[in-house]
């Protein structure tokens, strides 16, 4: 499947910086983002076979009707920043999902220790945070591979959920990610922390924007550390919503399905 820079922008009125869709049009976008980041390879010329390539589903969101929502972070870990999510999220008993970049865990091993045994989720989000649309395989394999390897050497054990970096990744490459035992997830609220602003800023995005079943993007970045403690504390408030893992919503689509 291919999708042409005109049909891209004519749907969402504006380019996307990096494949990440604002909140504001995240709801119009999200039917032609999901082709672009499922899609396959770009078309081969005629005369020449495609290469049988596996459906490998993405997780976008949970059951709309189910009050579960699993909280994510991105880019972590990152000294001075994680431990402040960390601390908020235990001083209330909650766990989440954070997709760790392999060169960070490389160099705050510490820090992504607290990750694991806190009870968190463990995500990969490739070595270097390249855009994987844009390697070569070999690329690919070794942005995949350096992670599992430093994974291992610092935390003993592999993730158990792949990010792509900016949300793109092609049918081929996503069967790459099944191959190494790990499921991909994206999102559907984003907090826009990426952009800096104020935490004032990031909770109330989050909080106009999530929905039952909701899969939150966040960062391990300055904004979401100084809004942590009240994003928090908002969500709690409303009652109808339980916050968790990626494996707890999955638990519930599976037993829901």
């Amino acid at each position: 499947m291919s999708i042409t820079r005109g049909e891209f922008l004519r749907s969402l009125g504006k380019s996307l910086p990096g494949m990440v869709a604002s909140t504001g049009v995240a709801t119009a976008a999200q039917a032609i983002f999901r082709r672009v980041a499922q899609a396959g390879p770009p078309d081969q010329p005629a005369g020449e076979s495609k290469p049988a390539t596996p459906s490998i589903p993405f997780l976008h969101q949970g059951p709309v009707g189910s009050p579960a929502i699993a909280l994510t972070f991105d880019d972590g870990p990152v000294p001075g920043v994680t431990e402040r999510i960390l601390d908020a999220l235990r001083a209330r008993g909650l766990r989440a999902t954070f997709f760790m970049i392999g060169e960070k865990v490389a160099a705050a091993p510490d820090l992504a220790s607290r990750v694991l045994h806190e009870g968190h989720d463990l995500g990969h989000h490739t070595y270097t945070h390249r855009k994987l649309t844009e390697l070569s395989d070999a690329e690919v394999e070794a942005e995949l591979d350096k992670t599992v390897a430093i994974f291992r050497q610092v935390l003993g054990r592999r993730a158990e959920w792949f990010r792509p970096p900016f949300g793109g990744l092609r049918q081929d490459q996503a069967a790459r990610v099944r191959s190494r035992g790990m499921r991909v997830a994206m999102w559907s609220v984003d907090s826009e922390d990426w952009r800096g602003g104020s935490g004032e800023e990031v909770t109330e995005r989050i909080l106009t924007h999530v929905h039952p079943g909701a899969i939150l993007l966040c960062h391990d970045v300055p904004a979401t550390a100084q809004s942590i403690d009240t994003t928090l504390a908002r969500l709690l408030e409303m009652q109808r919503y339980k916050l968790g893992t990626l494996s707890d919503l999955e638990r519930i689509q599976t037993a829901s399905a």
